[in-house]
């Protein structure tokens, strides 16, 4: 099964949601605001200056115009993780767009976000202050590895493909037999496409599945 569910907006805008996380879309003719129930979303954002885009997680609202990024809310932290463009993040009352600069003093310390930031939000505080870094491509991709990617691999070992298949998917995938694992093949599939997964080594290289009792699925040569 697919680890999340991916969506369009009416404005264009696309939302990927990872299992289990809730949104509400509240758009008006001003303002493209989308309520974090909980769990986490990634957004591709469609431009639009003249209205802004606005993620509410609780008391914590990321603002931006056209921009990629990704919410992660729990009971007392939200964070946020911006891979492209620039997104604000500030208090839920505060004003979305140029009235932001005029907003009063808000119980979530206003900060903006650039590419490659990350900022934590304890929710809980009396003051909220954004905690900034910026993170590796590594760590990056490591914190979006429930995001469906597509795997496009050439000449590479079965052992490779595998380990790539595993840092985006639930699913989990062996090869214990060592040869097998050093097998090359070319493949290109979606990180969450199991099924055609499986059904590409078994019609094109002879590989069965075999499902164990944890649920891990293992590969053997037939």
């Amino acid at each position: 099964p697919s680890p999340c569910e991916k969506h369009t907006l009416p404005d264009g805008t696309t939302v990927e949601l990872n299992r289990g996380a809730e949104i509400a879309v509240e758009f008006s003719a001003a303002l493209r605001r989308v309520r974090l129930v909980h769990g986490e979303a990634s957004f591709v954002v469609a431009k639009d200056v003249l209205r802004p885009f606005v993620v509410g997680a609780g008391a914590v609202e990321a603002c931006a115009l056209g921009t990629v990024f990704n919410v992660r809310r729990e009971s007392a932290i939200v964070e946020v993780l911006v891979t492209e463009g620039v997104v604000r993040v500030q208090d839920s009352a505060a004003p979305a767009g140029p009235a932001a600069q005029a907003a009063p003093a808000a119980r979530v310390a206003p900060a903006v976000l650039t590419a490659g930031q990350h900022a934590i939000l304890t929710v809980d505080s009396p003051v909220v202050a954004a905690v900034v870094t910026t993170l590796s491509t590594v760590e990056i991709d490591r914190r979006l590895a429930w995001q469906p990617r597509l795997l496009d691999f050439d000449d590479a070992p079965l052992s490779e493909i595998v380990a790539a298949f595993n840092r985006h998917n639930p699913v989990r995938f062996r090869v214990p037999d060592p040869a097998l694992a050093g097998r090359r093949m070319t493949a290109a599939f979606r990180s969450d496409n199991v099924e055609g997964f499986v059904r590409l080594l078994a019609g094109s290289y002879a590989i069965h599945a075999e499902t164990e009792a944890d649920g891990a699925i293992s590969f053997r040569q037939r």
